[in-house]
């Protein structure tokens, strides 16, 4: 803003100045034109326009003309409509013979002159500046408020662009704080475990391991899940870094949906979940057939989980003439709405009364990322009457042809 203010003076000065010196080239044409020859000898032709010369900056009506010889004596003087006290004339002819530039103003009494010789005198044309001073108060005030106005808008706009462009910085930066934060957070309660693990067993250097083997297991446990965090951090970064390169395809999704849902059967029963599906047969998509998969494992794990024991879990796949939609709907507790816009957020977890206090968060962000690699949309809905309910859409395939894409 500051930058522009700066051209925006440069510009205005510049203006300005241009807007003067043309105000001023019209008054001293005008005054020489006047002192060019006698206002009672000039011939008017019909039709004809004489004073084509005239500035709007002065009035014609109080041009006042006087002529000198050589020895500043006046030979000659033509009123016209300007009438001068013989004082005033008398300094104004004493100070524009003194001076000169042959164009200017006598301060004292605020009168124009062009002097312009003829012969071996001079004829010099005055006129009142009154015009002249209030066209160029004129000019700069309007010129001004012009400025102050131009500022003020580029200003308004500007505001409202800075926030239009830095809201996504900002947000970007909130989140790399936080995710430095929760990773921080994460990280720190196994390595705790782990260094505590490591004392005990340094406490006990006589004892074998099977004496030591809850320390051991512990350690491993705890070293399994960094290993698990970090991985799935690592994979984050990749996919935001960079777009890896993956062999889109046309397959059959009701297929893999359905060999998916065999997987987790098992997984519903030891968690006491009921599930079931309703997949249209072969629907297909264009995609990255391992992306897909990954999504679909998340998606079901996360409605397994969060169903609660004794709650039911439905995975729906169907197309439509445009889309494809696979969904995953589970009962329990519902999603609090001022959760719902951050749940796809890294490390975000919602009410701990819907956890179990496994998993870091990361599932939905990875889902999140494999869904927009495949430039399809997803999306969540929830509320205590209807439960929770993922959707991703998927665009239909125009052809069969294998392509490759980054």
């Amino acid at each position: 803003m500051a930058l522009i203010s700066i051209v925006l003076i440069l510009f205005f000065l510049m203006m300005t100045g241009i807007v003067y010196n043309e105000i001023n080239t019209g008054v001293q044409e005008t005054l020489k034109y006047y002192s060019s020859d006698n206002l009672f000898n000039r011939f008017f032709v019909l039709g004809k326009t004489v004073d084509d010369a005239t500035s709007y900056a002065i009035d014609p009506a109080t041009i006042c003309v006087v002529g000198v010889n050589e020895f500043n004596e006046i030979t000659m003087l033509d009123s016209g409509g300007g009438v001068m006290d013989a004082d005033v004339l008398e300094y104004s002819l004493d100070y524009t013979m003194q001076s000169g530039s042959e164009f200017g103003i006598v301060p004292k009494y605020r009168l124009l002159y062009y002097k312009n010789r003829i012969g071996p005198g001079y004829r010099i044309a005055f006129a009142d500046s009154t015009r002249y001073f209030v066209n160029l108060k004129d000019m700069l005030f309007a010129s001004g408020i012009l400025f102050l106005g131009t500022l003020l808008v580029l200003y308004i706009i500007y505001r409202q662009m800075a926030k239009i462009f830095v809201k996504p910085v900002e947000k970007a930066w909130t989140q790399q704080q936080n995710f430095i934060a929760d990773a921080s957070h994460e990280l720190k309660t196994p390595l705790t475990v782990i260094l505590a693990n490591c004392d005990l067993l340094l406490s006990h250097p006589t004892e074998t391991v099977d004496e030591q083997i809850k320390w051991v297991e512990s350690t491993n446990e705890e070293a399994s899940h960094m290993k698990e965090l970090v991985n799935k951090m690592l994979f984050l970064a990749k996919n935001e870094a960079m777009r890896p390169q993956q062999i889109y395809d046309v397959f059959n999704l009701s297929d893999l949906v359905t060999k998916v849902m065999l997987q987790f059967e098992p997984v519903a029963y030891e968690a006491g979940v009921e599930i079931a599906s309703q997949i249209e047969p072969d629907v297909e998509i264009r995609a990255d057939g391992t992306a897909v998969n990954q999504i679909i494992h998340i998606l079901v794990d996360n409605a397994v989980k969060y169903a609660g024991i004794g709650g039911n879990v439905q995975v729906n796949l169907k197309k439509t003439k445009t889309h494809v939609f696979l969904s995953t709907h589970n009962s329990g507790a519902p999603i609090p709405a001022e959760d719902l816009p951050h749940i796809f957020e890294r490390f975000y977890r919602s009410d701990k009364a819907r956890t179990s206090g496994s998993g870091y968060g990361l599932g939905l962000a990875i889902c999140k990322s494999l869904a927009e690699q495949q430039n399809a949309d997803i999306s969540v809905t929830s509320d205590a009457e209807h439960g929770t309910e993922f959707t991703v859409r998927f665009s239909k395939p125009r052809g069969r042809k294998k392509v490759s894409e980054k």
